[in-house]
């Protein structure tokens, strides 16, 4: 989850003055050299089929090792869940096990106490006056193992606190009387209740008459490796299941539209007035679901010849209307570019959610079901909703099917999800117009308050806009480490999102495209339904290339450090020719008056020294193309392992030097520092330094009052 929105265009002098200060943008000259791509719209490859070349043939089933049959009725007016159900849990493990750990994540918005408001939900937290309103929880009235004969397990039930909070309830076990085997399976049943909390302060709840319900009963945690992962609900992460079937029965008041997780089976009406919503889904390992009045449905099919039929179920805020056909036509973009780099979408549907105003659900996945964002003005050369739409689609690939542990390495889902997000617009719309917004609050999750400021005409290349944050927090931590240990939110969105994002989009530029998709249909196919971790990733990039990249992912996801390289030219002349006089600072300048560039009189020699530093940590083979006068030019490679080198020349003076001339290095978080011009004389050198230190100063103020707003 997590995409940032886009803003409303400020017009006139003023839109001008501050679309200077958006981030770095190529020039022409580089851009050209860096192979942008644009908004072509260009074909995708064929999708491969289960029988291709090398490939692994997907897995017709998952494990399905935890499903659930959910009964639950939900009264908005008061805010309440009654439920119960049946768990069938099977121990894929090879050790038996008595105790058997639930989250109950609502727990979390039951008080400030606990471990999310503790550890980084300001939101929650800081909550003043009706706080009561707002408040959230859940709890287990009832558990019975199944069998022969009912066993109440009721009295066995006790919060636990991995953590060392005691005033957190979000996880809570049960034991049995007798161990359950390895390849045994035990059904549970629970009856729970719960209040929704407002859906302001968390991913789940009311807004007005919309409800987004997720989280929502009592799931159990993860067995492997030996133990059981069923950390506490922290503010940042996200969600780790096992898979299964879920046949859900929803009653509700009569009249609501209704959109969940799988498909629905039946609708029934109930003489009370309300109506019970029964869906069901295969092979998912989480059930979300929402309801509004207000929604306007819209359905379509996604049915691209190579890919299974998708139908589409939008529900959208009427005053959002006018943007349907943008939400679906982004999420046909979506099932058709990640379904070709991974494997395709294998369920018959998929449900798309416009948010309610004032509502924190945006841009959040759940199986088959996903939500999305956007404002009534939408320029479209900000991609959005398109944006928000193609990355939380994209979710169904990663988090959806190949199934990471979140809390552990949420790199695996956010990561891959942001890159292939950012390669697939790419690809089929073209770069987005840069757009933020300043002198406002954060809303978190990338959203913010404040004035909104677009650019249409100022093109980022891809990827480029997440540089930033990875030179401000890329440093705090080692990206290979828990999500939930990182020192601080900052530091788990970048390496959670920007930096594997920009380190995978490198990875692609040094083993080439069409090895990356190999990579990538790879990794989805031998790993879908099947938990992987880093080193399972790294193991799968090193045998399909064949080739050792240990060294590539040291530097990079076992590492805090940056990558950044610079360089520098100086040019002495054995003499000095006519056209080039010697600068204020010791360099040799060309004079304005030798515009042709000419390296003097014949027989004019120059040596030329082009120095190449790396300063940050990172350690990178690039390349380094040198241009000189009389039209020559050439392209060193340099491995990278020293803090410096140096290349020395003789004969026409360099005029241009450029490292990482391709930008191969997405992950060089100054990129301004990886090209030399010759100065083209005083004026131009005084301008520049102004110009530079203006827009500085203008840069600085700016993000001043973001930080205080």
């Amino acid at each position: 989850m997590r995409h940032r929105a886009a803003g409303l265009v400020l017009a006139g002098a003023a839109a001008a003055a501050l679309a200077g200060s958006a981030p770095r943008v190529l020039s022409p000259r580089a851009s050209a050299d860096a192979a942008s791509p644009s908004a072509s719209s260009a074909p995708l490859p064929p999708v491969p089929g289960p029988e291709a070349e090398g490939l692994a043939p997907l897995p017709e089933t998952s494990p399905r090792n935890a499903s659930y049959t959910i009964e639950a009725r939900i009264d908005p007016a008061e805010r309440t869940v009654a439920g119960s159900l049946v768990l069938e849990w099977r121990n894929t493990s090879e050790v038996p096990l008595d105790g058997f750990p639930f989250h109950l994540y609502w727990n979390a918005f039951r008080n400030n106490v606990s471990t999310t408001a503790r550890r980084g939900n300001k939101r929650w937290a800081g909550q003043t006056g009706d706080f009561e309103k707002l408040l959230g929880w859940s709890r287990v009235t009832s558990a019975r193992l199944l069998g022969e004969t009912e066993e109440d397990l009721t009295p066995t039930l006790r919060y636990l606190h991995p953590d060392g909070n005691e005033d957190d309830r979000t996880v809570v076990e049960v034991r049995t009387p007798r161990p359950v085997g390895p390849g045994e399976t035990a059904r549970f049943r629970l009856a729970w209740e719960a209040r929704i909390p407002r859906g302001s302060i968390g991913r789940a709840g009311i807004v007005h008459d919309y409800l987004f319900v997720v989280q929502w009963f009592p799931k159990i945690g993860v067995f492997r490796d030996g133990e059981w992962s069923a950390h506490p609900f922290y503010a940042w992460t996200e969600f780790f299941a096992d898979f299964g079937t879920y046949d859900v029965s929803l009653t509700l008041p009569a009249g609501l539209v209704v959109g969940a997780t799988g498909r629905l089976e039946e609708k029934e009406a109930n003489a009370d007035g309300t109506e019970t919503w029964r869906f069901r889904e295969e092979d998912v390992h989480d059930f979300a679901w929402t309801a509004s009045r207000r929604f306007h449905e819209r359905l379509d099919v996604f049915d691209d010849p190579g890919y299974p039929p998708v139908e589409i179920r939008l529900l959208v805020q009427p005053e959002h209307a006018h943007l349907a056909k943008r939400y679906v036509e982004a999420t046909k973009l979506a099932l058709r570019a990640f379904g070709t780099w991974s494997a395709p979408y294998p369920y018959a549907q998929i449900t798309v959610v416009d948010p309610a105003w004032g509502s924190a659900s945006g841009g959040m996945e759940y199986p088959t079901l996903f939500t999305g964002g956007a404002s009534i003005f939408a320029p479209p050369a900000l991609h959005s909703p398109e944006s928000v739409t193609v990355h939380e689609a994209g979710h169904q690939f990663w988090y959806g099917l190949v199934a990471n542990d979140e809390l552990e390495e949420a790199w695996l889902d956010e990561g891959f999800n942001t890159y292939m997000t950012a390669k697939a617009i790419a690809h089929q719309l073209g770069a987005a117009g840069w757009g933020r917004r300043y002198f406002g609050g954060d809303l978190g999750r990338g959203a913010r308050t404040g004035w909104p400021v677009v650019a249409p005409d100022v093109w980022l290349p891809r990827a480029a806009e997440r540089v930033p944050d990875l030179r401000r927090h890329g440093a705090t931590d080692v990206l290979a480490r828990p999500g939930w240990t990182y020192r601080t939110h900052a530091s788990y969105t970048v390496n959670s999102y920007d930096k594997p994002a920009l380190v995978l989009q490198t990875l692609e530029a040094l083993l080439g495209e069409d090895r990356m998709v190999r990579v990538l249909r790879t990794w989805a196919r031998r790993n879908r339904f099947a938990h992987p971790r880093t080193e399972d990733f790294v193991r799968t990039v090193e045998e399909v290339t064949g080739e050792d990249w240990r060294w590539f992912f040291d530097e990079t996801f076992f590492s805090s450090d940056l990558c950044d390289y610079a360089i520098g030219v100086e040019t002495e002349p054995v003499r000095t020719p006519e056209g080039w006089f010697e600068a204020e600072d010791g360099s040799l300048v060309l004079s304005t008056s030798s515009a042709d560039g000419a390296s003097g009189a014949a027989g004019d020699v120059f040596e030329s020294r082009v120095t190449v530093a790396r300063e940050g940590g990172v350690r990178m083979p690039v390349e380094v193309r040198i241009e000189f006068a009389d039209g020559r030019s050439v392209t060193e490679t340099w491995d990278g392992r020293e803090r410096w080198t140096r290349f020395r020349y003789e004969g026409a003076p360099v005029v241009r030097a450029v490292v990482d001339p391709l930008a191969k290095l997405a992950i060089d978080v100054d990129r301004v520092n990886n090209e030399w011009l010759a100065d083209r004389g005083p004026a131009r050198r005084a301008a520049t330094k102004w110009a530079a230190r203006w827009m500085l100063w203008l840069q600085d103020l700016l993000e001043l009052h973001m930080v205080v707003g």
